[in-house]
């Protein structure tokens, strides 16, 4: 008995606390929230992270497929190519590449070079020659089939001794019966003024030269198209691209998306792994590859900025890319006057746009190497306006890095 006392009296004394059963609600509700916190921190850090590996294998497959393009030629000692297909929804954007075949040349018939007689009078125009009459060239079937279009190129004469000219099959008019004498414009006159006065049609006494060949579109090869992953594009409106790609200097009717890039844009290697035909010309070839929310959200706020009317933010839209790439800067100050106009449309608070991960893919034409790059974001002035410090929302210099050697990492 006295045991039993003197225990419970100890128990007592000391104050031995009892067995706790479970965590009290604010335990509970501090933990809770600390988990909220972490698993919201993990999720936006996975969701970038994510991202911006999506864009960056974008670019790896855009270099990877020219790569391969270039491997081909050089290995089968014939020309190969990429072809690259406008997206469906965004048709300022690419999302499908595939391989193509030299192109093949046609001959038929015999030709006349002429000057313009727009109004059928048997007097010419002017003194240049730019028109080609054919006879037997079967060019009225090759515009029916899709094989003979605008920006399709054309030697005079046939043969190395030749010029290559750039060519309009507009007067070509298909929904008619096909005439006797076929018509093609030159993008630029002929070499040789002629021999003839001023205003005749005819420019050669002699006949002039009678052979050519038209340089006919690559055929694709026989292999699924390549998707980029999804919602990454190739954005062409802030690529540097050959001038035969791009969009005409006027507007069709019908509002923002509806003048699209050619159909046909070609990067195709010679054996020796240079880049010729076309987009030779351009020298270096800048795809920039991007978010497809960046390129579709950003741009439209920005052109819907430029005017209140669709048709003309879009002319002035399209005669400024062709010199400005439009590449955004990395941070987008909404509070800015002269980024507000745009970028504050499209942010939620005040806090600045953050532009998601992009890349360059560029292509040297004259060496045919191909690599990867940074886009320099640096925005200090306004276009037009060189004093620094007068951000517009636009990187001033967006191919630095690429032109001056430095890679992506």
């Amino acid at each position: 008995m006295n045991n039993i006392i003197r225990s419970t009296f100890t128990r007592q004394q000391f104050g031995t606390p009892a067995l706790r059963s479970g965590f009290t609600l604010v335990e509970l509700m501090v933990v809770l929230t600390i988990m909220v916190v972490l698993l919201t921190i993990t999720a936006l850090t996975v969701n970038f992270s994510k991202d911006a590996e999506r864009v960056r294998g974008g670019a790896l497959q855009v270099q990877s497929f020219l790569a391969g393009a270039r491997d081909r030629a050089i290995y089968a000692k014939e020309p190969r190519g990429v072809r690259f297909f406008l997206d469906p929804v965004n048709n300022r954007a690419v999302t499908t590449m595939v391989y193509i075949d030299p192109a093949e040349y046609w001959s038929d018939g015999v030709i006349q070079l002429q000057r313009l007689d727009a109004n059928s009078d048997n007097v010419a125009d002017g003194p240049s020659v730019t028109v080609v009459a054919g006879a037997g060239t079967g060019w009225w079937e090759l515009k029916r089939r899709g094989l003979l279009f605008d920006g399709l190129r054309i030697r005079i004469p046939k043969g190395p001794k030749g010029t290559w000219y750039t060519i309009s099959a507009s007067p070509i008019d298909i929904t008619a019966a096909p005439p006797a004498t076929q018509y093609l414009i030159l993008g630029v006159p002929y070499a040789d003024p002629g021999d003839t006065p001023e205003t005749s049609v005819k420019a050669f006494s002699g006949g002039g030269p009678e052979d050519y060949e038209l340089e006919l579109p690559p055929r694709i090869l026989p292999q699924d198209p390549v998707l980029l992953p999804e919602n990454t594009v190739i954005d062409l409106d802030g690529s540097r691209l050959p001038v035969a790609w791009r969009p005409n200097s006027t507007l069709a009717a019908g509002g923002s998306g509806n003048l699209q890039y050619s159909q046909f844009m070609d990067i195709i290697f010679s054996p020796r792994g240079n880049v010729i035909g076309s987009a030779a010309s351009a020298g270096v070839i800048h795809l920039y590859v991007n978010d497809l929310e960046d390129s579709l959200v950003l741009k439209e706020e920005f052109i819907r900025s430029l005017d209140p009317t669709p048709a003309t933010a879009l002319n002035i839209f399209n005669a400024g890319i062709r010199t400005t790439p439009f590449i955004p800067a990395d941070e987008l100050d909404v509070n800015n006057a002269n980024v507000a106009s745009w970028a504050s449309s499209i942010a939620e608070t005040d806090q600045p746009y953050l532009v998601r991960d992009r890349r360059l893919v560029s292509v040297f034409t004259q060496t045919g190497a191909i690599s990867i790059h940074k886009i320099d974001p640096v925005d200090d002035y306004t276009v037009g306006n060189t004093t620094a410090g007068n951000p517009d929302g636009l990187a001033d210099d967006p191919f630095r890095y690429a032109e001056s050697g430095e890679t992506a990492n």
